[in-house]
Order: C-alpha cells, then structure tokens, then sequence
C-alpha cells in the first residue's frame, strides 16, 4: 500500500490542483450567463419597437410593389405586338414564342375586353408569320437535328397539333439520322489517325488494326449521339412529359422559372389520345430499331477477324467492346426505349463466343483438308513402292497428331491468354472473367465432338464433304482417323486440357484453382480444374467409343472390298472357262485366292503400321517385293507353305465329317443323315457374330477382315449350284486359305467353324454326286507341293 501511495502521490497533487481551478472557472461562468440574458432581453424589447414603428408603412410598400408589377405587365402587353413584329424582323422566332407563350394565356382571359382583344389579334396574325418562318427552317435541307428539334420545341410552345408534329418530326428525323449515317460511314476512312489524341482518352494507337478504335470513336460522337438526343426529345415531347416538366405539373409547387431557349426541350411537352400515342409509339420504335440495326451492322465490320485467326490481335478489339460498352452506359434513352445495353451485350457475347468459333473451327477444317489432300494423294498412286507408302502414312499421322496438339496448346491458348490478360475494364471484373471462359469451355466442348462427327460423315457410305460421292476415301483413311480418335482419348485430350487448365484457371493470386486428378490412357495422372474434368472424361469417352466404331465401318469397308473377288468363280459357267483344262480333278489353288491372300498381306502393314507392337512394325521395312507372289509354282510360296503345314499337319478339318471313300453311288439316306448332321452342328456350335465388335488390335481386326471374307464365301457357295469338279476346287481352296490364314488369327475355332459351315454348303449344294479329294492330295494341292 506504501509503494502505491508514493508512486501515485503526483497524480494525487494534480487531480486536486484541477478540481480547485474547476471550481473558479464554474463561478465566474454563472455570471457571465448572467449578463448575456439581460443583454437579449434588452435586444428583444428593441426589436418589438421598431417592428411596431414600421409596420403601416410596410404593408403600403407591398401594396405599391404590386401595383407596380401589374403596371409593368400591362405595359408589356401593350408594347407585345411590336415587340413580335421586331422579333420577325430580326429572326428572332425563339424569342417571339417565348415572349408570346408568356401573355397567351392573359390575353385568353381578358379577352372578352375590346383593348385586350385587338392586341390578341394583332398578335395572333404575327405569330402565325413566325410559325409559318419556323416550319421553313425546319423543312430546310440543310437543317440539322438540333435545328429540328429546337423548331419543334417553339411549335409545341405554341400549340400546334400534336399528333402533326409527332408525325413531321419522325420523317424528318429519319432522314436527317440516315444521310448522317451514310455521311459518317463515308468520313470514317479519312479519319486523321490522331483524332483520338485530341480526346480525353489515349489509347497509344500505332497499328493499323487499331484503327477501328478511332472510327467507332468517331462513329459514336458524330451520330449515335445524335440518335440518343432524338429519342430522349421525341420521348419526353410525345411519349413522356420529362422530369421537369411533371414536377412543375405537380399540385402543390410552384411553377419554376420561365426556361431559356436551350432549356425548352426539357420543359415542353403534349398531349395524345391513348390510341394515337401508341401508333405513334410503334413507328417510333420501329424507325430507332432499324437504324440501331443499321449502326451494329457498323460495329461487326469493325469487329471483324482476320482471314488467319492467328495473325488476330485481341486487344484492339477488346479495347473496342469496352468503348462500345461505355457509349451504351452513356446512352440512357435509347437504353430505355429499346433496350440498347442489352443489344450491346449480346454483340459483346457474340464475339466472345465468336472467338472460340473461329479457333477450333479453324482447326477443324484444317483436320479434314489434311485427310483430303491425303485420300487425294493415295488415289492418284503417287507412291513408287508400299514401303514409302508406309512411311508417308506414319508421317501423316505423326504430323497431323503434333499440329493438331501445337495449335491448340500454343496458338489458341495464346490468343485467349491475351483475351484475359487485357487492362480494360470489360475484363477488370472477375465474373467477366468466368463467362468469357465458359463460353470457350463451351465452344472446345463443341469443338472436340464437332470433328468427331466430321470423321464419322467422312467414312460414311453418303460422303458429304465436295468430293466425288462415287470416289469414296480409301479404306486407310477410316483406319488412321479411327487410331488418331484413340490417340485423342488415350493422349491428347488429356493434354490439351491440362494445358488449357494450368494457364486459363489461375487464381488472382496466381495459385491453382481447385483442381481433380485425372488419368491418361497409360495412367498418367493430370491435374485439371474442376471446371473441366467433367468435360475431359466426356470427351475422352466419346472419342473412344467413336474410334471402336469408325474401326468397325474400316472392317466393314475391307471386308467387303475383298469379298468382291470371290463372286462369280464357282459357277457353271466358271468351271467351263477357267477349269477345262482340269479333266479329273483340280492341280492348283484358284488364282483369285493369291490375290486376296496378297490383299491380306497389305492390310495386315497398314493394321500393324497403326496398331501393331514394336516388333510387328518391322515390317514396315520391307519392300513390296516380300509380298506374295501370284505365282503359287513359284519357291517363296512353297518354302511359306512348309513353314505354315508344320503347325497344322493334320489333314483338311473342314472336310474331316465327309467320307472321301464312300460309293460313288448316291444314297439318299447318307444325303439327308449328312444335312441332318450337319444342321445338329451348327446348333451346338458357337454363335459368330460377322459385324459385331471389332477387338482394336492386330488380331481383332484382321479377324474382322476374315469373317467378313469367309461369310461372303458360305455365301457365295450357297447360292450356286455345284459340279463335283468345282466341290472339289472348293476343297483345295479351302485347305489353301486356312493354311494361309492361321497367322493373323487367335482363336483357331472361329476359323474351323466357318470352314466346317463352307465344307457343309458346298456339299449340299452339289448337283453331282459329290467325290471328295482325299486329305494328302488335297494338302498337296493346297501347299503347292
């Protein structure tokens, strides 16, 4: 307690020393109010005095003050007639409406006095001289339209018919706005390029693309100013009375001053009838909207795109939208009568929307000018050897995947990086920033399925893009487009949007937006916003299931082609032109079977070329010598035939059900036992589908390709009528295409099957009675041995 009372001691001292003055100051104080009350006391009384002494002779002063107003009235009215007729002498019309719209109504009132009613004639007579002058100037070719406007400001003052004026105004503002518009079209190209330097804004122009800047700048002072000023006065002198002018209507205010001629506009305004207001209002409305329409055709030419989007410099136009967006906030009127911000909005999304259309659009009809100009190049058979066919092919789809990936990851991103990036205030905001995006997010969505559709048109049997419809693309075209839609869903997509992730959703702050982990076809993991993971697992999808399908139309277009070459050889016909010189029995393989074999062979480089592992692709260096020979006598086919019977040296299984040593005497019996027997197989055997789900992969497609060719021969079987001769053939051909085509398949009882099913028509379909070679014969034959 010691310690705090000696270190508060001082405070202790202080507080009493002021609490002392305190008590001084509040005595002295009381005093002094004191004397200030009888002070106004006394200011007071003094002021009652003189108030009293004054008040006669105040109430004569405004007694007097009003008569004096009232003289000078009269007065005025008296000397009005000559001061109208020298405001007709001077052509001062303005000043003759006003001083004739100040007296109009007095004179109304008084009229029933002859004085009075002589100097309303009088002034009747001048001022529809004035009027009549009026009308001139306004019908004046060279009137403007504020000289318009100002004339039918002093014929409202003066109570012309409103639906008249209405009606003149309109058609002569119309005419007026349009030769502006021609007339300001026609200076903007020799516009000086400093005009804008003259102004409060300075955009450092120095290009010649920015000089749309300067023309809109020009365009929007020299006429959309104008049009604003029109349809604020034809609103407020028609349609509705301005501000001002309700509010000196208004009960209870007193009128405002008499306005002065430039502020007429504001203060003027008439009357319609309901149904004459509304056609007047429709035809108003339809003029402004036309003209509108007229002036945002202007801006789209100013807002144009170059021929190659990527010479497109986005901040001139950005620059551009942005002073558009600011003459629609200065253009209140218009704004108000036909929604004029909103027009300029949607020119504004257009061309945001516009951008994206034009990126990727670009890059799409590239994509399908390259897939021309190579479908182009494999018709005309430029290629000297299947070797440099290949490699042309390789290169195509390595040079069409990397620009393709290029153009999109650098060129694209690069202009709508600029886009963001521009210090205007159209982007300032960062909603602006996310609706710009969603709008390119929308058009790669769209982008991404529009190509795919375009591959899908390109293979299909109705060809719509300017080619021959006759002259269909080859069948590689429909296998390279199907492997690069793989690519784009296993790779490339993936990619793309990463990078469109990593450099388009940033934060201010420049960190990662919230983002979702997303894996590549071989597993890579990629780290893409959640604005667009959704879309990337879409599109990847879709790209897939459209490869498997495009690969499909490739067997299909493939399967066929071959199948071609079967129709035909085992007819009556045939086997008296082509098998006369085989009097017992068949010594060779048909000759169209080399042919399809070597087509196989092709195929198979193009699948393996595109799909095949590492070491399958070493036959693409080859030459087009290591194709089958159709010659089947020759060494190459004998030393294959060997290599491919060691495998497979069990005789012909197609044909294991038939007996080869049975009488050559026919048996009814053995006939339908045989067909029953066979109808009992197929029943148990498994179900083939032909056109079903091609595996992608070497063997899928091969085995396609196969099923295709092998089912157009049951076919083809099933529909002739046989010789034994020609069963016998069909034997040999038989054991020579599964020798031939065991290689490319997996699944060896798919291949048996059908030959089981072939081995069964044939015998069926044999009018003679049928003498099938026996096994080694048929594996000499066949092997070329």
């Amino acid at each position: 307690m010691k310690t705090l009372v000696y270190e508060n001691y001082n405070k202790f001292i202080s507080a009493t020393d002021t609490i002392r003055k305190m008590k001084s100051n509040v005595e002295s104080m009381e005093s002094e109010m004191d004397q200030l009350s009888k002070s106004i006391s006394n200011i007071s009384n003094v002021t009652s005095l003189v108030n009293d002494a004054l008040g006669p002779k105040r109430e004569k002063i405004r007694q007097l003050t009003g008569v004096h107003d009232l003289l000078k009235k009269i007065q005025f009215i008296f000397e009005l007639p000559t001061r109208l007729k020298l405001c007709l002498d001077q052509e001062s019309y303005a000043q003759a409406v006003r001083y004739y719209a100040k007296t109009s109504r007095l004179l109304e009132h008084y009229r029933s006095l002859s004085v009075f009613s002589s100097i309303e004639s009088e002034c009747k007579e001048i001022i529809d001289k004035v009027s009549k002058k009026i009308r001139e100037n306004m019908t004046s070719e060279n009137a403007t339209g504020s000289e318009i406007t100002d004339c039918i400001v002093l014929l409202i003052s003066l109570k012309e018919p409103p639906q008249q004026l209405a009606k003149e105004y309109l058609d002569l503002q119309e005419t007026v706005l349009s030769k502006l518009l021609v007339a300001t079209i026609d200076e903007m190209p020799k516009i000086p390029a400093d005009y804008l330097l003259k102004s409060s804004e300075d955009y450092q122009l120095t290009t010649s693309d920015e000089r749309a800047i300067i023309e809109l700048t020009y365009l929007n002072e020299k006429f959309l100013k104008e049009l604003n000023k029109f349809v604020e006065s034809f609103n407020g002198f028609f349609l509705q009375p301005p501000k001002e002018c309700r509010d000196t209507k208004s009960p209870g205010k007193s009128p405002a001053k008499s306005p002065k001629n430039n502020d007429l506009i504001r203060y003027v305004s008439t009357t319609l009838d309901v149904e004459v207001k509304e056609l007047v209002r429709k035809e108003f409305l339809e003029f402004i909207g036309a003209i509108t329409s007229e002036y945002l055709t202007i801006v789209d030419g100013l807002l144009e795109f170059p021929n190659n989007i990527l010479d497109f410099k986005p901040e001139t136009h950005i620059k551009l939208l942005n002073k558009l967006n600011f003459a629609a906030l200065s253009c209140a009127s218009l704004s108000s009568v036909i929604k004029f911000d909103e027009r300029i909005k949607e020119v504004i999304s257009t061309w945001e929307t516009g951008i994206g259309k034009r990126l990727f659009g670009n890059a799409e009809k590239e994509l399908i000018e390259k897939f021309v100009e190579f479908s182009e190049k494999q018709k005309t058979k430029v290629f000297s050897s299947s070797q440099q066919r290949f490699k042309y092919v390789q290169t195509f789809v390595l040079d069409t995947e990397t620009w393709l990936t290029t153009y999109l990851t650098k060129d694209c991103l690069r202009i709508i990086k600029e886009c963001v990036k521009t210090e205007v205030p159209m982007f300032e905001n960062k909603d602006d920033v996310e609706k710009f995006l969603k709008k390119i997010q929308a058009e790669f969505r769209e982008f991404w399925y529009s190509i795919i559709n375009s591959m899908m048109k390109y293979v299909s049997p109705i060809n719509p893009y300017p080619i021959n419809p006759q002259d269909p693309p080859p069948p590689i075209t429909s296998l390279i487009m199907s492997r690069m839609l793989l690519d784009f869903g296993e790779i490339i997509v993936t990619q793309v949007y990463t990078s469109f992730s990593d450099r388009l959703y940033t934060s201010r702050d420049n960190r990662n937006r919230f983002a979702i982990d997303v894996y590549g076809g071989y597993g890579e993991r990629h780290s893409i916003s959640k604005e667009l993971a959704q879309d990337v697992r879409e599109i990847v999808g879709v790209c897939k299931d459209i490869a498997q399908r495009i690969l499909e139309r490739y067997v299909e277009i493939v399967g066929n082609r071959i199948s071609m070459n079967i129709r035909g050889i085992y007819t009556m016909k045939s086997s008296i032109t082509n098998l006369t010189d085989v009097p017992s029995r068949p010594t060779s393989v048909s000759k169209i079977w080399n042919v399809i074999i070597t087509e196989l062979t092709l195929i198979e480089k193009e699948v393996v070329m595109l799909y095949g592992t590492e070491e399958e692709n070493n036959l693409d260096d080859q030459d087009s010598n290591s194709l089958p020979s159709t010659d089947q006598n020759s060494t190459a086919n004998q030393d294959n035939s060997n290599t491919i019977r060691a495998p497979y040296a069990h005789s012909n299984s197609s044909y294991s059900s038939i007996n080869s040593n049975r009488p050559k005497s026919s048996n009814p019996f053995f006939a339908s036992f045989t067909h029953l027997t066979s109808h009992i197989d197929k029943l148990f055997s498994d179900r083939i589908e032909i056109f079903g789900i091609v595996e992608i992969g070497k063997p899928g497609i091969m085995m396609g390709v196969i099923k295709i060719l092998l089912k157009a021969w049951i076919e083809t079987v099933r529909m002739q009528t046989l010789t034994n001769k020609i069963f016998q053939q069909i034997q040999v051909d038989s054991e020579f295409v599964r020798l031939k085509l065991w290689k490319y398949i997996e699944d060896e009882r798919i291949l048996n099957t059908m030959l089981q099913e072939l081995a069964s028509s044939a015998f069926r379909r044999c009018a003679e009675d049928p003498l099938p070679l026996e096994n080694t014969i048929i594996e000499q034959i066949a092997g070329g041995l």
